[in-house]
Parts: structure tokens; sequence; C-alpha cells
């Protein structure tokens, strides 16, 4: 007959115990894991439509953004937060694309070297006022923009006049500007009372 001897290993005895987590524990791990890597997903598609996306979300970030990349003589971003209107004022004739826009303004500005540098600019916001169609402010601002846009009233719902500050290295200038609201996105049209 064999005989089965215990061992005693006092450093087993030592060591961490595992423990079980309960059924329902893991299902509510499991479901917050699931659901904050669900958030973010939907974060990161909504900043990527975002920037793929041309114009602004607000009215006083399409003029910022324009007015940055017009001191910095950056074509890019001026096309991207223009209205057709002020396209059509950047090119001098109606007769244009954002293609020929670019490269009529990268040739515009091909020996010109920005005065200032990016973070050398900085914009204030005073006030933002938001008109929809059927107001007589709407009416006024539209009736300029229809002056180069045919039928510039069909898509644009509402416009915005925004008051900002921009200061330019020791430079400050204060002015009015129209934006447009074209879809859900906002559009430099012109500077203006």
């Amino acid at each position: 007959m064999r005989r089965e001897i215990d061992i005693y290993d006092p450093i087993e005895d030592k060591l961490p115990q595992k423990t079980q987590l309960s059924p329902k524990l893991k299902k509510l791990l499991i479901y917050s894991g699931c659901a904050i890597v669900g958030i973010v997903i939907a974060f990161l598609i909504i900043y990527a439509v975002d920037l793929m996306v041309i114009g602004a979300p607000t009215a006083p970030e399409a003029i910022a953004e324009y007015e940055k990349a017009a001191i910095l003589y950056d074509a890019d971003n001026m096309i991207e937060y223009s209205s057709d209107y002020n396209k059509i004022v950047l090119y001098g004739n109606r007769e244009t694309s954002d293609r020929l826009l670019e490269s009529y303004l990268n040739k515009a500005y091909a020996d010109n070297e920005p005065q200032y540098k990016a973070d050398e600019i900085s914009f204030q916001l005073i006030s933002s006022l938001e008109y929809e169609k059927g107001s007589k402010k709407y009416e006024e601002i539209m009736d300029k923009y229809c002056q180069k846009i045919e039928n510039g009233r069909d898509n644009i719902d509402t416009v915005a006049i925004v008051k900002m500050r921009i200061i330019k290295g020791g430079d400050d200038t204060t002015r009015n500007y129209i934006a447009v609201k074209s879809g859900s996105r906002w559009f430099f049209a012109y500077a203006g009372s």
C-alpha cells in the first residue's frame, strides 16, 4: 500500500489568493467598458467629421478663422471659411471654383511674407447677433449679398453681425463682420456695418 504525504509549503500560504468576481459585477464591468469604448469612438467620429466639413460651427469662429488665414496668407483656410460672396470678391468675378481661387491666391501671395506669426494674433469677441430669414436685418444683409450671388437667399437661413477685436502684435482693430450660415456651418461673408 502506498502512503501519501501532504507536504505543507509555507510560501504558498503567503501568496495572494485569487478572488472570484460575482457574475453581476463581471457584467457591469463588461457593459461599462463597452460604453466607454463606444463613447470614445463616437467622439472620434464626430471630431473627424468636423475636420472634414468646411466652414465653422459658430459665426465668431468663422470670422476668426478667416481673418487669421487672411493675415497669414493661408489660401486653403481662406477658402474653407469663405462664403460664395467672399470667394467672388477675392477672385474678382463670378467665374471661379475653389481650385481656381486657391491657385489665384497662392500666386498673389507667392512673394509676400506674413507680417505676423500665428501666435501673435488673437481675437476677442465683443458681440454676435444672429438674424433669421424674414427679419429686417436679414433682408438688409442679404440684399448686399445677393448683388454678387444670384439666389443667395436659397441656401442661407441665418446671418450674423459679429463685432470682433483683432490683436496683431501691437496693433488692434475692432470691426463688424458679416457671417452667413449655409446648412449647419458658418462662413465669412464680408467686413461691413
